[in-house]
C-alpha cells in the first residue's frame, strides 16, 4: 500500500499549526492519524499537553479526511469549522512528551459540507479520549455560499 499524503498537504493549516504527524488509515468515512507529542509541540506547558487539546487533534483528523477527499477530486484543502462537541470524555489530565496518540474519526452522518463524527484517541492501545464532533466545511472561494 502506498503511504498517504503528509498532513500539511491535506490541511488548510501551515507550520506549527499542523498537529498531525501522519495518516495511518483512511477510507470514505473514517480516518486514523498519529500525533506525536514533542517538546516543541504547540500547547506544551511544563512538559505536558492538557488533554482537552485532543479536540483539536480530532478536528484536524476530520480535516485531513476532507483533505484526502479534496485531493482525490483535484481540489485544494478547504477551511472547516468545529461547530461543537458532545459527550467528551477524557481519561487522563494531560499527554506527556514522547506520547504517541492514534486519533480516529468516523462519520456518523452528514454530507459533503456538514457532518458529525465519532472520535477517539488512544495511547498504547488504551482509549484515553472520546467525543462526537460536529463540523462544517466552508464553500470554495468564488462558489455560491
Amino acid at each position: 500500500m502506498m503511504p498517504y499524503p503528509p498532513p500539511p498537504s491535506l490541511l488548510p493549516h501551515s507550520g506549527r499549526a499542523v498537529l498531525l504527524d501522519e495518516v495511518v488509515e483512511a477510507d470514505a468515512g473514517r480516518i486514523v492519524c498519529r500525533v506525536s507529542i514533542k517538546a516543541d509541540s504547540p500547547f506544551v506547558e511544563n512538559g505536558r499537553v492538557p488533554s482537552v487539546v485532543v479536540l483539536e487533534y480530532m478536528a484536524q483528523a476530520i480535516a485531513a479526511l476532507a483533505g484526502l477527499q479534496a485531493k482525490a477530486a483535484g481540489d485544494d484543502p478547504r477551511v472547516g469549522l468545529l461547530l461543537g462537541t458532545r459527550e467528551l470524555t477524557l481519561a487522563v489530565d494531560a499527554f506527556g512528551i514522547g506520547d504517541q496518540l492514534l486519533v480516529e474519526a468516523c462519520r456518523v452522518f452528514g454530507d459533503d459540507l456538514m457532518g458529525s463524527f465519532d472520535c477517539t484517541a488512544s495511547r498504547s492501545g488504551t482509549r484515553i479520549a472520546a467525543a462526537t464532533l460536529n463540523v462544517v466545511l466552508l464553500p470554495k472561494e468564488g462558489s455560491p455560499g
